[in-house]
């Protein structure tokens, strides 16, 4: 269903709305054969597509694309060039991360702890552990939201964004200078310098506070880069006095945004005046890399022009069995798993990749389903709250499956449910931070469960079923070492 430009005003004036996914225009899918490739479609027109959870956002929204090119699944050929849309590396005495680098593995990169641990400290904030899974830098950036994390915290740390030409061709521009209709490769980070960042108060304003820039978010249009640091606090200051009245709508007056931008830039300049420390071990780490599945050589995408596929075919392993279907490019996983599947355990919600209602494990990782399409799945495990009664011992499935029903058990035993409509994501969220973090603080629990809404518990029940089944799984992996001769 199409939305005319009178509709979407007057949505946007009616403030958030609800939209659902069944409603996505059709589109293809077009498989780029190089970074050239890739970059040529983008300025033709083409949406990239990396974890495409903004993606699914604007087309649920009532925008329509003629074209998808995805970036990240199935992974791309070595030779191609768009190997370098997944690269973290050193060179130019920067710190490169690419486009198509997911925020969970910013976080939790080696290279980014060790060169620029700062960074990782602040992308440990964005989102939740299904955004941090899924989302990634380049989608970030060219979502243009003012809301979004990634242009303040780069902008703040003086770097600058590499984006392709048409012809492939590489040029490098500020933050705040991104084309639109350009295909970002990544960006370069400095090797020297700290910042601090506060989104505390989103969506009214956040703050980034670097050496030689502040930059602020969501108080205006676009990300403010003021160009003085923790070097010059008095120009800062100055600065600040002198911007522009900020944006006065229902989030926060004009009034309220000027003065938390001068709380939170006065509270940023103070913390990076401090000594660093550990950042702890809450972070949800890379998605591990799932091993090949088995092919029985599976019949190739239907392509309808140009190499455009209007079918795809998917092979995923479906709690722990093979499942193939050709599935339109616009169809999302959610109903593959609910409508083709019959596994009604994976519920819809918001259906804005919000409440968790949705949430499956892909590779392991929290995934949002009914933000996920069907074609990602190609060739990934996927595992759904059935998953939970499923023999463990089946090799297809993932290590994680194992811990589902110790967790299942915990929710009932702690009454950890009422309604029992959110229960299914919690617990494939609670199995996932358990299979990575078997002995979690309370703290790292609640950044977890943070991406699930409850409307019933009171979120306290359930939180002690997480730790209880924390604790069942430390003492059965005792007994398996007593028990290993």
């Amino acid at each position: 269903m199409a939305v005319s430009s009178d509709q979407a005003e007057g949505s946007a004036d009616a403030g958030l709305i609800s939209r659902s996914h069944l409603g996505i225009e059709p589109f293809e899918v077009r498989r780029p054969a190089s970074l050239a490739d890739a970059a040529a479609a983008v300025a033709d027109g083409s949406w990239a597509h990396a974890g495409g959870i903004d993606v699914a956002q604007r087309l649920r929204a009532g925008e329509a694309a003629d074209e998808l090119v995805p970036l990240c699944s199935p992974p791309t050929s070595a030779g191609t060039g768009l190997e370098v849309l997944g690269e973290i590396s050193l060179g130019n005495e920067c710190l490169f991360v690419g486009a198509a680098v997911t925020h969970a593995r910013i976080e939790s990169d080696p290279l980014v702890q060790a060169h620029r641990p700062d960074v990782a400290a602040a992308w440990r904030t964005i989102g939740n552990v299904r955004i941090r899974a899924a989302g990634t830098l380049g989608g970030n950036l060219a979502a243009f939201h003012p809301g979004y994390d990634a242009a303040p915290v780069l902008a703040a740390a003086g770097a600058r964004i590499v984006v392709a030409q048409p012809d492939g061709t590489l040029d490098r521009c500020d933050v705040a200078d991104v084309p639109l209709n350009r295909l970002i490769v990544g960006c370069e980070v400095p090797l020297s310098g700290r910042v601090v960042y506060d989104r505390s108060l989103k969506p009214v304003v956040s703050v980034a506070v670097g050496d030689q820039a502040v930059a602020i978010g969501c108080a205006y249009a676009q990300t403010v880069v003021i160009p003085h640091g923790a070097t010059n606090p008095e120009d800062v200051a100055a600065a600040v006095a002198a911007l522009s009245d900020p944006t006065d709508d229902a989030f926060g007056s004009a009034a309220y945004r000027r003065r938390m931008i001068e709380v939170l830039v006065d509270r940023c300049l103070r913390t990076h005046a401090e000594p660093v420390t550990s950042a702890g071990n809450g972070g949800i780490g890379a998605p591990p890399i799932p091993p090949a599945l088995p092919s029985d050589a599976p019949p190739t995408d239907v392509s309808s022009r140009d190499g455009a596929i209007s079918a795809a075919h998917v092979e995923m392993h479906l709690n722990g069995e093979s499942f193939a279907l050709a599935a339109p490019p616009s169809e999302m996983l959610v109903d593959t798993i609910r409508a083709r599947a019959g596994l009604d355990g994976t519920r819809v919600g918001c259906d804005q990749a919000v409440c968790g209602a949705c949430t499956v494990l892909v590779d392991g990782m929290p995934t949002a389903s009914c933000s996920t399409f069907a074609w990602q799945a190609d060739g990934r495990r996927v595992l759904t709250i059935e998953a939970a009664g499923v023999s463990a011992d089946a090799s297809a499935l993932d290590d994680v499956a194992s811990i589902l029903p110790i967790v299942q058990g915990a929710f009932a035993e702690s009454s950890a449910f009422q309604c029992g409509y959110c229960t299914p994501g919690l617990i494939l969220v609670a199995a996932a931070l358990l299979a990575r973090h078997p002995d979690p603080d309370r703290a790292t629990v609640c950044d977890w469960l943070d991406s699930n809404v409850c409307r019933c518990t009171g979120y306290l029940m359930v939180i002690e079923a997480v730790e209880a089944a924390a604790a069942a799984v430390r003492d059965r992996g005792g007994a398996d070492l007593e028990d290993t001769p």
